[in-house]
């Protein structure tokens, strides 16, 4: 009797033992069948969320241009400025003295490019090895003076600066309300200083009248001091040279977002963009 209930009762347990096993195995199964559901349903939900991403970029984003544009002139600049100084690159051509203008604010960031279309009256940060750029708020840009300070060129015999040498290089000084302007100019080449003025005219600074003479002879070096002849700000020109092959890129091919374009717009854009698309198929 013992032995038949301690055989009994092992049989019993190993029955119990192999029924829980087999729902631990469907349980697992269960939940394995359940994660997997799971995985791929939010695996589907993330690619919906990067092609609607990638949708609406695409139309807040639009072409920089249509045009290849090149430049074969450079010169670099040293600007000091609220006690500090930086190297800033100006790049210029005889085919473009109206713009467009492009240039680095800092040589020391040189993966970004600022750019200026006068036509358009817009301002933009460009990053050309991603073929990206972003439009900076117009009211910004007007605010900084860097869509243009006001500087302009004085009419022949109008100006109130005073020469103070001649030759090749001349040199003229102007006393105002900011404080003393010194003005240095290099040999004649007009299309150099075509180009020095339009640099100047996008400076975060308060615009200048300068001599007539910056019509023909660039500016090689600025500088305005207080009463205490302490040195507000000053920009010299450290390099102009020539460039072979030229600098150029495709406008087409930088995709430009504008901060300032009406989310409503691009909404209604993308609804009649894919009701186009559904009746073509």
């Amino acid at each position: 009797m013992l032995l038949s209930s301690f055989l009994f009762g092992n049989a019993a347990q190993a029955q119990n033992s192999d029924q829980i096993v087999q729902l631990d195995s469907l349980t697992f199964e269960r939940f394995l069948a359940d994660s997997v559901r799971m995985d791929s349903a939010r695996k589907t939900q993330m690619q919906r969320q990067e092609h609607l991403r990638r949708e609406l970029d695409s139309l807040s984003r639009s072409d920089l241009g249509t045009s290849v544009l090149e430049w074969n002139h450079v010169m670099d600049i040293e600007v000091e400025r609220a006690g500090s100084s930086m190297i800033q690159r100006f790049w210029f051509d005889p085919k473009l003295q109206e713009g467009p203008f492009i240039w680095h604010g800092d040589t020391l960031r040189n993966n970004e490019w600022l750019w200026f279309d006068p036509n358009q009256r817009r301002m933009a940060t460009l990053f050309l090895n991603s073929n990206q750029g972003n439009y900076v708020s117009k009211r910004l840009a007007e605010m900084s003076g860097m869509m243009g300070n006001g500087t302009e060129i004085a009419k022949k015999k109008s100006s109130n600066w005073q020469k103070e040498s001649d030759g090749e290089t001349l040199r003229f000084t102007l006393q105002t309300a900011a404080g003393k302007y010194t003005l240095t100019l290099g040999p004649k080449n007009p299309v150099q200083a075509a180009a020095a003025v339009n640099w100047l005219k996008m400076q975060p600074i308060e615009g200048v009248l300068l001599p007539s003479a910056v019509k023909k002879s660039p500016i090689a070096s600025l500088q305005l001091q207080d009463a205490d002849e302490r040195i507000v700000y000053s920009a010299r020109v450290i390099a102009a040279r020539y460039l072979d092959p030229a600098f150029s890129f495709d406008l087409s091919e930088i995709k430009i977002n504008d901060p300032e374009r009406n989310l409503n717009v691009i909404a209604k854009e993308w609804v009649e963009k894919n009701k186009k698309k559904e009746a073509e198929e």
